[in-house]
Protein backbone atom coordinates (compact mmCIF):
# COMPACT_ATOMS: atom_id res chain seq x y z
CA UNK A 1 0.00 0.00 0.00
CA UNK A 2 1.36 3.53 -1.00
CA UNK A 3 0.76 6.33 2.25
CA UNK A 4 -2.08 8.01 -0.33
CA UNK A 5 -2.98 11.23 2.27
CA UNK A 6 0.90 11.67 2.46
CA UNK A 7 1.29 11.95 -1.22
CA UNK A 8 -1.67 14.39 -1.68
CA UNK A 9 -0.18 16.47 1.25
CA UNK A 10 3.00 16.58 -0.16
CA UNK A 11 1.35 17.51 -3.76
CA UNK A 12 -0.92 20.06 -1.87
CA UNK A 13 -3.99 18.31 -3.26
CA UNK A 14 -7.22 17.38 -1.34
CA UNK A 15 -9.04 14.27 -2.08
CA UNK A 16 -11.70 14.38 -4.47
CA UNK A 17 -14.03 12.29 -6.68
CA UNK A 18 -12.90 10.98 -9.66
CA UNK A 19 -12.99 13.29 -12.70
CA UNK A 20 -11.22 15.66 -15.68
CA UNK A 21 -11.04 18.35 -13.30
CA UNK A 22 -9.15 16.14 -10.31
CA UNK A 23 -7.21 14.51 -12.84
CA UNK A 24 -5.63 17.13 -14.49
CA UNK A 25 -4.96 18.50 -11.33
CA UNK A 26 -3.00 15.32 -10.34
CA UNK A 27 -1.01 15.07 -13.93
CA UNK A 28 -0.57 18.75 -13.14
CA UNK A 29 0.91 18.74 -9.75
CA UNK A 30 2.65 15.33 -10.49
CA UNK A 31 4.68 16.95 -13.18
CA UNK A 32 5.50 19.65 -11.01
CA UNK A 33 6.13 18.49 -7.77
CA UNK A 34 7.94 15.05 -8.58
CA UNK A 35 11.20 14.90 -10.56
CA UNK A 36 11.80 12.98 -13.74
CA UNK A 37 15.11 12.17 -12.75
CA UNK A 38 17.64 9.04 -13.34
CA UNK A 39 20.41 10.01 -9.67
CA UNK A 40 17.86 7.67 -8.21
CA UNK A 41 17.89 4.82 -10.70
CA UNK A 42 22.09 5.19 -11.16
CA UNK A 43 22.11 4.24 -7.17
CA UNK A 44 19.59 1.48 -7.31
CA UNK A 45 20.89 -0.16 -10.54
CA UNK A 46 24.55 0.04 -8.05
CA UNK A 47 23.38 -1.05 -5.05
CA UNK A 48 21.10 -3.79 -6.03
CA UNK A 49 22.75 -6.79 -8.11
CA UNK A 50 19.53 -8.88 -8.72
CA UNK A 51 17.97 -8.23 -12.10
CA UNK A 52 14.09 -8.84 -10.68
CA UNK A 53 14.77 -6.51 -7.56
CA UNK A 54 16.13 -3.70 -9.31
CA UNK A 55 12.59 -1.61 -10.27
CA UNK A 56 11.61 0.67 -7.89
CA UNK A 57 7.80 -0.57 -7.33
CA UNK A 58 5.17 2.11 -6.05
CA UNK A 59 5.72 1.57 -2.31
CA UNK A 60 9.43 2.35 -2.50
CA UNK A 61 8.85 5.38 -5.17
CA UNK A 62 7.07 6.96 -3.28
CA UNK A 63 8.79 6.53 0.09
CA UNK A 64 11.58 7.63 -1.37
CA UNK A 65 9.81 10.66 -2.87
CA UNK A 66 8.72 11.66 0.68
CA UNK A 67 11.68 11.00 2.40
CA UNK A 68 14.18 12.83 -0.13
CA UNK A 69 12.53 14.57 -3.32
CA UNK A 70 13.53 11.77 -5.45
CA UNK A 71 11.69 10.96 -8.53
CA UNK A 72 12.28 8.08 -11.07
CA UNK A 73 12.18 7.87 -15.07
CA UNK A 74 9.57 6.48 -17.53
CA UNK A 75 8.37 3.18 -16.08
CA UNK A 76 8.70 4.07 -12.57
CA UNK A 77 6.65 7.09 -12.57
CA UNK A 78 3.96 5.33 -14.62
CA UNK A 79 3.60 2.33 -12.09
CA UNK A 80 3.91 5.25 -9.20
CA UNK A 81 1.04 7.63 -10.68
CA UNK A 82 -0.85 4.48 -11.56
CA UNK A 83 -0.89 3.34 -8.10
CA UNK A 84 -1.60 7.23 -6.92
CA UNK A 85 -5.12 6.77 -8.92
CA UNK A 86 -5.79 3.78 -8.47
CA UNK A 87 -5.69 4.55 -4.47
CA UNK A 88 -8.04 7.25 -5.40
CA UNK A 89 -10.83 5.18 -7.45
CA UNK A 90 -9.75 6.20 -11.32
CA UNK A 91 -10.73 3.24 -13.91
CA UNK A 92 -6.97 3.37 -15.60
CA UNK A 93 -4.52 0.94 -16.77
CA UNK A 94 -0.75 0.69 -17.90
CA UNK A 95 0.00 0.73 -21.35
CA UNK A 96 3.50 0.58 -23.33
CA UNK A 97 4.83 2.46 -26.41
CA UNK A 98 7.42 3.51 -28.85
CA UNK A 99 9.81 6.77 -28.32
CA UNK A 100 12.58 5.62 -29.99
CA UNK A 101 12.24 1.81 -30.25
CA UNK A 102 9.24 -0.68 -29.16
CA UNK A 103 8.71 -1.15 -25.64
CA UNK A 104 10.48 1.22 -24.24
CA UNK A 105 8.12 3.76 -23.30
CA UNK A 106 4.91 3.49 -20.71
CA UNK A 107 2.01 5.53 -20.23
CA UNK A 108 -1.20 5.41 -18.67
CA UNK A 109 -5.08 5.79 -20.48
CA UNK A 110 -7.39 6.51 -18.24
CA UNK A 111 -11.30 6.23 -18.64
CA UNK A 112 -13.54 9.22 -17.68
CA UNK A 113 -17.45 9.09 -18.45
CA UNK A 114 -16.94 6.86 -21.39
CA UNK A 115 -13.73 8.79 -22.77
CA UNK A 116 -10.25 7.71 -22.59
CA UNK A 117 -7.30 9.76 -22.20
CA UNK A 118 -3.67 9.58 -22.47
CA UNK A 119 -2.42 10.18 -19.19
CA UNK A 120 1.50 10.43 -19.55
CA UNK A 121 3.49 11.09 -17.03
CA UNK A 122 6.55 8.65 -18.48
CA UNK A 123 7.29 11.01 -21.37
CA UNK A 124 5.83 13.33 -19.92
CA UNK A 125 3.27 14.94 -21.82
CA UNK A 126 2.99 18.43 -20.78
CA UNK A 127 -1.29 17.82 -20.53
CA UNK A 128 -3.47 15.36 -20.85
CA UNK A 129 -4.82 14.51 -23.99
CA UNK A 130 -8.25 12.66 -25.52
CA UNK A 131 -7.83 9.87 -27.59
CA UNK A 132 -9.16 11.09 -30.31
CA UNK A 133 -7.57 12.66 -33.33
CA UNK A 134 -6.91 16.58 -33.12
CA UNK A 135 -4.22 19.40 -31.97
CA UNK A 136 -4.08 20.43 -28.10
CA UNK A 137 -2.21 24.01 -27.41
CA UNK A 138 -0.61 23.87 -24.39
CA UNK A 139 2.28 26.54 -23.02
CA UNK A 140 5.35 24.38 -24.31
CA UNK A 141 4.21 23.07 -28.03
CA UNK A 142 1.31 21.46 -29.56
CA UNK A 143 0.06 17.98 -29.40
CA UNK A 144 -0.97 16.42 -32.39
CA UNK A 145 -3.01 13.30 -32.04
CA UNK A 146 -2.98 10.72 -34.87
CA UNK A 147 -4.85 7.32 -34.72
CA UNK A 148 -1.82 4.79 -35.76
CA UNK A 149 -1.92 0.82 -36.55
CA UNK A 150 -1.14 0.08 -33.04
CA UNK A 151 -2.98 3.04 -30.82
CA UNK A 152 -2.22 6.77 -31.09
CA UNK A 153 0.32 8.44 -32.44
CA UNK A 154 1.74 12.02 -30.50
CA UNK A 155 3.46 14.52 -32.37
CA UNK A 156 5.33 17.65 -30.84
CA UNK A 157 5.23 21.00 -32.82
CA UNK A 158 6.86 23.97 -32.35
CA UNK A 159 8.72 24.24 -28.83
CA UNK A 160 12.25 23.86 -27.82
CA UNK A 161 13.34 21.47 -31.49
CA UNK A 162 15.40 19.48 -29.28
CA UNK A 163 15.08 15.74 -28.11
CA UNK A 164 12.03 13.47 -29.63
CA UNK A 165 9.34 14.87 -31.37
CA UNK A 166 7.06 12.34 -31.65
CA UNK A 167 6.09 9.25 -29.41
CA UNK A 168 3.45 6.08 -29.96
CA UNK A 169 1.32 4.99 -27.35
CA UNK A 170 0.01 1.32 -28.01
CA UNK A 171 -3.20 0.42 -27.03
CA UNK A 172 -2.84 -3.33 -26.63
CA UNK A 173 -3.70 -4.94 -22.65
CA UNK A 174 -0.54 -5.06 -21.12
CA UNK A 175 0.13 -8.07 -18.39
CA UNK A 176 2.13 -6.74 -15.37
CA UNK A 177 4.34 -9.67 -16.52
CA UNK A 178 4.99 -7.92 -19.31
CA UNK A 179 5.58 -4.33 -17.83
CA UNK A 180 7.73 -5.59 -15.36
CA UNK A 181 9.75 -7.34 -17.92
CA UNK A 182 10.09 -4.21 -20.39
CA UNK A 183 11.08 -2.05 -16.96
CA UNK A 184 13.76 -4.64 -15.77
CA UNK A 185 15.12 -3.86 -19.53
CA UNK A 186 15.97 -0.43 -18.62
CA UNK A 187 18.20 -1.63 -16.28
CA UNK A 188 20.54 -3.30 -18.79
CA UNK A 189 24.01 -1.81 -18.95
CA UNK A 190 24.87 1.13 -20.94
CA UNK A 191 20.78 2.11 -21.31
CA UNK A 192 20.71 6.04 -21.76
CA UNK A 193 19.02 6.27 -17.97
CA UNK A 194 22.37 4.81 -16.60
CA UNK A 195 24.89 7.00 -17.50
CA UNK A 196 24.39 9.80 -16.34
CA UNK A 197 22.40 12.51 -14.11
CA UNK A 198 19.43 14.10 -14.90
CA UNK A 199 17.13 16.46 -14.08
CA UNK A 200 13.60 17.43 -14.86
CA UNK A 201 10.22 18.81 -13.99
CA UNK A 202 7.48 21.61 -15.04
CA UNK A 203 6.98 24.73 -13.68
CA UNK A 204 4.91 27.52 -14.64
CA UNK A 205 4.67 26.71 -18.15
CA UNK A 206 8.41 25.82 -18.74
CA UNK A 207 10.43 22.91 -18.21
CA UNK A 208 13.35 23.27 -15.73
CA UNK A 209 16.22 20.44 -16.67
CA UNK A 210 19.69 19.14 -15.75
CA UNK A 211 22.10 17.63 -17.78
CA UNK A 212 25.98 17.77 -18.96
CA UNK A 213 26.97 20.30 -16.42
CA UNK A 214 24.33 22.99 -16.78
CA UNK A 215 20.38 23.82 -16.44
CA UNK A 216 18.00 24.59 -19.31
CA UNK A 217 15.18 26.36 -19.04
CA UNK A 218 12.49 25.59 -21.85
CA UNK A 219 9.45 27.21 -22.72
CA UNK A 220 7.43 27.84 -26.21
CA UNK A 221 9.91 29.76 -27.94
CA UNK A 222 13.14 29.78 -26.34
CA UNK A 223 16.19 28.14 -24.25
CA UNK A 224 17.99 29.39 -21.58
CA UNK A 225 20.89 27.26 -20.79
CA UNK A 226 23.12 28.06 -17.51
CA UNK A 227 26.28 26.49 -16.94
CA UNK A 228 26.53 25.16 -13.51
CA UNK A 229 30.00 25.88 -11.38
CA UNK A 230 30.73 22.72 -8.83
CA UNK A 231 29.85 21.47 -6.31
CA UNK A 232 26.97 20.84 -8.20
CA UNK A 233 25.00 18.86 -6.13
CA UNK A 234 23.74 21.82 -3.76
CA UNK A 235 22.93 24.17 -6.50
CA UNK A 236 20.39 21.02 -7.46
CA UNK A 237 19.54 20.58 -4.23
CA UNK A 238 18.10 24.45 -4.35
CA UNK A 239 16.04 24.35 -7.51
CA UNK A 240 15.25 20.76 -7.89
CA UNK A 241 14.25 20.22 -3.89
CA UNK A 242 16.15 16.51 -4.19
CA UNK A 243 18.72 15.97 -1.71
CA UNK A 244 22.19 16.59 -2.10
CA UNK A 245 23.69 13.00 -0.92
CA UNK A 246 21.39 11.10 -3.30
CA UNK A 247 23.28 13.21 -6.26
CA UNK A 248 26.08 12.87 -4.71
CA UNK A 249 26.32 9.48 -4.69
CA UNK A 250 25.46 9.59 -8.37
CA UNK A 251 27.96 11.38 -9.72
CA UNK A 252 30.41 9.50 -7.87
CA UNK A 253 29.07 6.69 -9.65
CA UNK A 254 28.87 8.17 -13.28
CA UNK A 255 30.68 11.77 -13.46
CA UNK A 256 30.02 14.96 -13.10
CA UNK A 257 30.75 16.20 -16.61
CA UNK A 258 31.82 20.14 -16.84
CA UNK A 259 28.99 22.12 -19.29
CA UNK A 260 30.36 22.71 -22.75
CA UNK A 261 30.70 26.49 -21.93
CA UNK A 262 30.84 28.78 -19.24
CA UNK A 263 28.84 31.54 -20.42
CA UNK A 264 25.07 31.65 -20.06
CA UNK A 265 23.16 31.25 -23.41
CA UNK A 266 19.50 32.56 -24.83
CA UNK A 267 18.29 31.13 -27.85
CA UNK A 268 14.89 31.92 -29.76
CA UNK A 269 13.42 29.39 -32.27
CA UNK A 270 11.08 30.02 -34.93
CA UNK A 271 9.65 27.15 -37.15
CA UNK A 272 10.05 28.39 -40.80
CA UNK A 273 8.56 26.92 -44.30
CA UNK A 274 11.59 27.64 -46.00
CA UNK A 275 14.21 24.78 -46.75
CA UNK A 276 17.43 25.67 -44.44
CA UNK A 277 19.52 26.38 -46.72
CA UNK A 278 17.18 28.80 -48.34
CA UNK A 279 16.84 30.53 -45.19
CA UNK A 280 20.30 30.34 -44.12
CA UNK A 281 21.30 31.72 -47.78
CA UNK A 282 18.83 35.18 -47.68
CA UNK A 283 21.11 36.49 -45.02
CA UNK A 284 24.53 35.21 -45.28
CA UNK A 285 25.85 37.60 -47.74
CA UNK A 286 26.49 41.20 -46.70
CA UNK A 287 23.64 42.13 -48.97
CA UNK A 288 21.56 39.69 -47.18
CA UNK A 289 22.93 41.10 -43.86
CA UNK A 290 21.94 44.47 -45.18
CA UNK A 291 18.60 43.35 -46.00
CA UNK A 292 18.13 41.87 -42.83
CA UNK A 293 18.66 45.17 -40.81
CA UNK A 294 16.22 47.17 -43.10
CA UNK A 295 14.31 49.39 -41.31
CA UNK A 296 15.39 48.95 -37.82
CA UNK A 297 19.49 50.31 -38.88
CA UNK A 298 21.32 51.70 -41.66
CA UNK A 299 24.38 49.48 -42.48
CA UNK A 300 27.63 50.66 -44.19
CA UNK A 301 29.95 48.04 -45.28
CA UNK A 302 33.19 48.60 -43.60
CA UNK A 303 35.36 45.87 -45.11
CA UNK A 304 35.15 42.71 -46.48
CA UNK A 305 37.40 39.18 -46.25
CA UNK A 306 37.65 35.41 -46.78
CA UNK A 307 36.69 35.23 -42.71
CA UNK A 308 33.33 37.41 -43.12
CA UNK A 309 32.76 40.83 -43.36
CA UNK A 310 32.89 44.11 -40.53
CA UNK A 311 29.80 46.72 -40.80
CA UNK A 312 28.76 49.39 -39.31
CA UNK A 313 25.29 49.96 -37.91
CA UNK A 314 23.51 53.55 -37.29
CA UNK A 315 20.21 55.26 -37.22
CA UNK A 316 18.46 55.27 -40.51
CA UNK A 317 19.20 57.87 -42.92
CA UNK A 318 22.36 58.19 -41.54
CA UNK A 319 24.51 55.23 -42.97
CA UNK A 320 26.21 57.34 -45.82
CA UNK A 321 28.70 58.91 -42.91
CA UNK A 322 25.85 62.28 -41.89
CA UNK A 323 27.20 60.76 -38.05
CA UNK A 324 30.40 59.64 -37.57
CA UNK A 325 29.90 59.58 -33.89
CA UNK A 326 26.96 57.35 -34.07
CA UNK A 327 26.78 54.11 -34.79
CA UNK A 328 27.87 49.93 -33.80
CA UNK A 329 30.62 48.64 -35.37
CA UNK A 330 29.92 44.60 -35.83
CA UNK A 331 32.19 41.86 -37.71
CA UNK A 332 30.34 39.04 -39.22
CA UNK A 333 31.22 35.79 -40.02
CA UNK A 334 29.55 33.39 -41.87
CA UNK A 335 29.64 29.09 -42.07
CA UNK A 336 27.84 27.64 -44.54
CA UNK A 337 28.33 24.36 -43.57
CA UNK A 338 26.74 24.94 -39.88
CA UNK A 339 24.23 27.48 -40.94
CA UNK A 340 25.56 29.49 -38.64
CA UNK A 341 26.18 33.07 -38.93
CA UNK A 342 28.12 34.89 -36.00
CA UNK A 343 28.16 38.41 -35.09
CA UNK A 344 31.02 40.02 -32.66
CA UNK A 345 29.66 43.41 -31.55
CA UNK A 346 32.50 44.73 -29.45
CA UNK A 347 32.51 41.44 -26.97
CA UNK A 348 29.19 40.66 -27.20
CA UNK A 349 29.24 37.96 -28.97
CA UNK A 350 25.75 36.34 -31.00
CA UNK A 351 24.55 33.83 -33.85
CA UNK A 352 21.79 33.35 -36.10
CA UNK A 353 21.49 29.89 -36.98
CA UNK A 354 19.52 27.40 -39.17
CA UNK A 355 18.27 23.92 -38.11
CA UNK A 356 16.84 21.54 -39.68
CA UNK A 357 14.92 18.68 -37.82
CA UNK A 358 13.16 15.87 -40.15
CA UNK A 359 11.31 17.94 -42.62
CA UNK A 360 11.00 20.74 -40.35
CA UNK A 361 13.22 24.48 -40.48
CA UNK A 362 13.73 26.60 -37.93
CA UNK A 363 15.04 30.22 -37.55
CA UNK A 364 17.34 30.32 -34.03
CA UNK A 365 18.42 33.94 -32.47
CA UNK A 366 21.21 33.12 -29.87
CA UNK A 367 22.93 35.22 -27.48
CA UNK A 368 26.02 34.62 -25.21
CA UNK A 369 25.77 36.17 -22.22
CA UNK A 370 29.01 37.30 -20.03
CA UNK A 371 29.57 34.18 -17.02
CA UNK A 372 27.19 31.67 -16.62
CA UNK A 373 24.41 34.13 -15.31
CA UNK A 374 23.28 31.75 -12.84
CA UNK A 375 20.71 35.11 -11.69
CA UNK A 376 18.46 33.57 -14.03
CA UNK A 377 17.16 30.76 -12.35
CA UNK A 378 15.79 33.26 -10.14
CA UNK A 379 14.68 35.96 -12.73
CA UNK A 380 12.59 35.23 -15.20
CA UNK A 381 11.93 39.16 -16.11
CA UNK A 382 14.91 39.13 -17.12
CA UNK A 383 14.90 35.94 -19.01
CA UNK A 384 11.71 37.01 -20.87
CA UNK A 385 13.55 40.58 -21.80
CA UNK A 386 16.27 38.54 -23.27
CA UNK A 387 14.55 36.26 -25.41
CA UNK A 388 11.91 38.99 -26.25
CA UNK A 389 14.87 40.68 -27.90
CA UNK A 390 15.95 37.85 -29.88
CA UNK A 391 12.44 37.32 -30.94
CA UNK A 392 12.31 40.92 -32.76
CA UNK A 393 15.51 39.85 -34.80
CA UNK A 394 13.86 36.33 -35.96
CA UNK A 395 10.31 38.49 -36.75
CA UNK A 396 12.78 40.42 -38.78
CA UNK A 397 13.94 37.18 -40.57
CA UNK A 398 10.66 35.67 -41.50
CA UNK A 399 9.79 38.98 -43.04
CA UNK A 400 12.42 38.89 -45.12
CA UNK A 401 11.75 35.52 -46.19
CA UNK A 402 8.51 35.69 -46.88
CA UNK A 403 9.68 38.70 -49.93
Amino acid sequence: MIPTDEILEALELPRSEPGIGYLQALFARFNERVLFETASKIVRNAEVSDPAEKPRGPELFWAEHLDSGAGGTCFARVAAFHALLSDLAFDGRVVLGRVQSDFDHAALLVTLDGEEWICDVGFPLPVLVRCAPGETETPLCTLRVKRGARGWRVELLGGVPEGPRELEIFEAPVPREQFVEQWRETYRPGSRFLTAVSLRLEKEGRTVSFSGGEIRVDDLHSRTRIGLPPPRAPLLEEQFGIDRPLLERAFALVGDPEPETAAGQVSVYLESDRGAEDAFRAISSPEGYRALMEGAAGVTERERGDAGWRVRLSPPGTENGESREVGIEEQITSNEKTRTLRVLRGSQESFYEVLARGEKTFLVRRLILPGPRLDLLRNDSLRGRFAGSLAVDLLAWARLLGR
